[in-house]
């Protein structure tokens, strides 16, 4: 970074030569650990929007909080590409990356090369845009568009009569015209991006008034209204199709979540702290640094109300160009601000929604450091020194600190992958389970369900019938019983198996993972079993259930007779060689009836195998003894020969 601001006149060549270092360095720090941080919810959504069919994927945004162009993008990469974790990401990399030379030609047309270096190299180790870079959501998308927008928009004040932020020319039509178009495409994707992309373009219509009325520019208002009505033409369609939907959609949502609203200063205060050092998690003290960034803002602005620029162009001060930056970083977080303060809604990390603000936050960082170079280069090399420092502190804390641990379903589906059956039913109570299975899973053919939760919540007798049949037409199932959003339907369609075999039950964060198995094991016929004078035990039935093209299982019923609570079990298959699976759990007080399974590891190999019960005081976890000396109780064998 020192190198740039010894480069007092740069040539072609040698800025090509340091912005293609400063894309080198933006994708080093973006490639790494792409699998380290789990998917979590928005990213389960986006997975599962983009591997809907079309026509669903459309239907389904229009009643979510952000429109289908990421989606459709995404379903053309997944094509290409597959659905793993590293081949999405890689789309947010190659984004983020792309945006890197977009705020070098902003920065430089706003104010000169050298600047613009400092930008990109800012935006290259931004942690919040790196964070961005590989999370599998619209943000990084939106922040290009943004930054094309915007530059498309100096093209346009330049050929508007030879006045603009940079230097004075004038145009061929038809270049006009390309330029018009261009800018018209890339705004409207935007909008199809980010619904908060529409804030971007009240600040970019902010630049224009403020430059014709303001800074009195020959600007034809005209040509600006045409783009902008070419543009609202192009998005009216989404408009009539979404419109309602998402307003129900949006009130519903704030009427549930009961956010409470964010004073200005809070509010400002949030998002620079986000743009200057991203998201911490342990090393919360980092955030103070944002006021250095805030300071070398402030510094270029004092210093923009007095230098001219060096253009030529007389009428083109400085100051304009920092007010022009400003309106594009101020404008959407206060519209931003107005609708948090209408309709409360600030969720954790929310200030993602304006990442495509986060270019022109650093593009007045940049002119603060270049002014401190021209005038104190000790201090400047001192506070550059402390801007990167900050950011490696931050990208170490990304880079090292797992987020959302009770979200990460990676250990849930490697075990689901061990064990599942082609075309066992899976319960998917939210959407975004369905994108992380997508992403994850690549076992057995599976059968998943989405569980309609307000259809079935609304209407009882509808959710009875389908689990019925669903439970007849299915003998395995698992159920994904997530903890935290009141767990009514996932509790319902649990009891709904209660008088199946439980043959797997883990909790893994905040979901609690359960697989059933129905079975008709024949009757053992065994007499009451005595471990202690506190202990009885009688088994109903037990047998092994085989597969050929699935784990086989094996299934037990049996009933605990306990005085006290502080005994476990151990159901166990084992061969002369040793354990091959087991369940534990705890015996509650009183008389339960249990009905549990194990499923057997795929291809097991030839031998005999038997399906034991052990019982053991779960403050010792010695086992009990029966009254020959032995301390498990053989319910079932089985003899497979492969």
């Amino acid at each position: 970074m020192f190198a740039l601001f010894e480069l007092a006149s740069l040539r072609g060549s040698i800025t090509r030569y340091w912005l293609f270092l400063i894309l080198l360095l933006a994708l080093l720090l973006r490639v790494p650990q792409l699998t380290f941080q789990p998917l979590w919810w928005d990213e389960g959504y986006s997975v599962f929007f983009a591997t809907r069919d079309f026509p669903t994927m459309l239907a389904r945004t229009a009643i979510d909080i952000h429109p289908p162009l990421y989606y459709a993008l995404m379903q053309v990469w997944m094509l290409a590409f597959g659905t793993n974790v590293v081949a999405l990401r890689l789309l947010s990399v190659i984004i983020g990356v792309a945006a890197i030379p977009l705020i070098y030609l902003v920065t430089k047309n706003l104010f000169n090369v050298r600047t613009a270096l400092v930008a990109a190299f800012l935006l290259a180790i931004a942690p919040l845009h790196i964070y961005y870079s590989q999370e599998v959501r619209m943000y990084g998308l939106a922040t290009l568009l943004a930054l094309a927008s915007v530059w498309l928009q100096l093209r346009m004040l330049t050929e508007d009569e030879g006045q603009s932020p940079v230097a004075s020319r004038q145009s061929p039509v038809g270049e006009r015209q390309l330029t018009d178009m261009l800018y018209i495409v890339s705004t409207t994707l935007l909008l199809y991006t980010l619904y908060y992309g529409a804030f971007f373009v009240v600040a970019e219509m902010g630049a224009v008034l403020y430059l014709k009325f303001r800074a009195r520019w020959s600007i034809s208002l005209r040509r600006w209204v045409l783009v902008w009505i070419a543009v609202g033409v192009l998005y009216l369609p989404w408009v009539i199709y979404a419109g309602l939907k998402l307003y129900t959609y949006v009130v519903n949502k704030v009427g549930i979540e009961q956010y409470t609203r964010l004073d200005p200063i809070t509010y400002l205060v949030q998002h620079l702290a986000a743009f200057s050092t991203g998201h911490i998690t342990d090393w919360a003290w980092v955030a103070w640094g944002t006021l250095l960034f805030v300071a070398l803002t402030v510094l270029g602005y004092i210093a923009s109300r007095r230098w001219e620029s060096d253009s030529g162009d007389a009428r083109t001060t400085y100051a304009e160009r920092y007010m022009l930056t400003a309106l594009y970083l101020f404008v959407p977080l206060a519209c931003g601000f107005a609708v948090n303060f209408l309709a409360p809604f600030h969720p954790i990390h929310y200030e993602r929604s304006l990442l495509y603000a986060a270019p022109f936050f650093f593009m007045l960082v940049a002119r603060g450091l270049v002014v401190l170079f021209e005038r104190r280069r000790v201090i400047a090399f001192a506070a550059s020194a402390a801007l990167v420092m900050l950011c490696a502190l931050s990208l170490y804390d990304f880079y090292t600190v797992e987020r959302y641990p009770d979200e990460d379903y990676r250990a849930l589906i490697h075990d689901m992958e061990n064990i599942a059956a082609p075309g066992d039913l899976v319960y998917a109570f939210y959407p975004w389970q369905i994108g992380y299975l997508a992403a994850y899973y690549h076992g057995a053919p599976l059968n998943i369900y989405e569980v309609p939760g307000n259809d079935w919540i609304q209407n009882e007798g509808e959710m009875n019938a389908a689990l019925e049949h669903l439970r007849a037409q299915n003998p395995r199932a698992w159920i994904l019983a997530y903890q935290k959003q009141g767990r009514v339907l996932e509790s319902r369609v649990t009891n709904e198996y209660i008088n199946d075999y439980l043959v797997f039950d883990e909790a893994y964060g905040n979901t609690i993972f359960e697989y059933f198995a129905q079975g008709n094991p024949t009757d053992s016929g065994l007499a009451p079993i005595s471990f202690s004078s506190d202990l009885m035990l009688r088994i109903q039935s037990a047998a092994f259930q085989l597969t050929p093209d699935a784990p086989s299982l094996a299934l037990a019923r049996f009933t605990w007779n306990a005085r006290t609570d502080e005994y476990n079990y151990s159901l166990r298959v084992e061969n002369g060689s040793g354990k091959v699976a087991q369940q534990d759990g705890e015996i509650p007080s009183g008389m339960t009836m249990l009905r549990r399974g194990i499923a057997l590891p795929r291809n097991v190999p030839s031998g005999e195998y038997a399906l034991q019960l052990i019982a053991y005081r779960r403050a010792d976890g010695k086992p009990l003894e029966l009254l020959d000396g032995a301390t498990e109780v053989t319910l079932a064998k089985i003899t497979i020969d492969r």
